[in-house]
């Protein structure tokens, strides 16, 4: 009878310490990607352009090394953020267009849209769905008009249009722009 509850008295402070050191744990624990994030945000207010790309960077890192966390760590701590990380990118992406660095620039915008697609958010409730759907939007937007201001990057990325009146060497037409004077039925998208 002494030994029952001499083990069952261990087991409970074995217990009692593992919940007191998790529970310090989270109280103490602070969202390190948010506060890259925000160090990102502060340092592109004051010009600080470098120091902003790298906290933004370092903010993304941390997302991506957190997707291999144990056990332990997932049942404990929250879920790391990708609509953080997606609004570190585009944070990085607008730092770099300041510093003159578009093609930079063009992989933040990119890197930003494989976090967040503008789509596929069931596990989300509507309205966070909504609101990231309206983010990638307005990535994508800024993309564009990067496009738009920089044909030559625009040609880089394969986005730009073909130069000329339509014919390239060899007198061969340039898919995609007029299927009314292309044989076959054309890209039905074109018209």
């Amino acid at each position: 009878m002494l030994r029952n509850k001499r083990t069952w008295l261990i087991a409970g402070l074995v217990a009692g310490l593992l919940l007191i050191w998790y529970g310090l744990g989270l109280a103490m624990w602070r969202d390190t990607q948010v506060l890259y994030y925000n160090a990102g945000l502060q340092a592109y207010r004051t010009g600080d352009l470098p120091h902003a790309a790298q906290f933004f960077d370092q903010s993304v890192a941390l997302y991506k090394r957190s997707q291999n966390r144990t056990y332990m760590q997932r049942l404990i701590y929250p879920q790391p953020s990708a609509e953080v990380a997606a609004l570190a990118d585009f944070q990085k992406a607008k730092t770099l267009i300041r510093a003159q660095q578009i093609p930079a620039a063009v992989d933040a915008f990119k890197e930003s849209l494989v976090i967040n697609p503008g789509n596929g958010y069931g596990d989300l409730v509507l309205s966070d769905a909504q609101r990231m759907e309206a983010q990638a939007y307005v990535v994508k937007y800024d993309l564009e008009q990067l496009f738009k201001n920089n044909p030559d990057q625009a040609q880089k990325q394969g986005k730009g249009k073909g130069k000329g009146d339509g014919k390239q060497k060899g007198d061969k037409p340039v898919p995609g722009n007029d299927p009314g004077t292309q044989p076959g039925k054309g890209n039905r998208d074109d018209i």
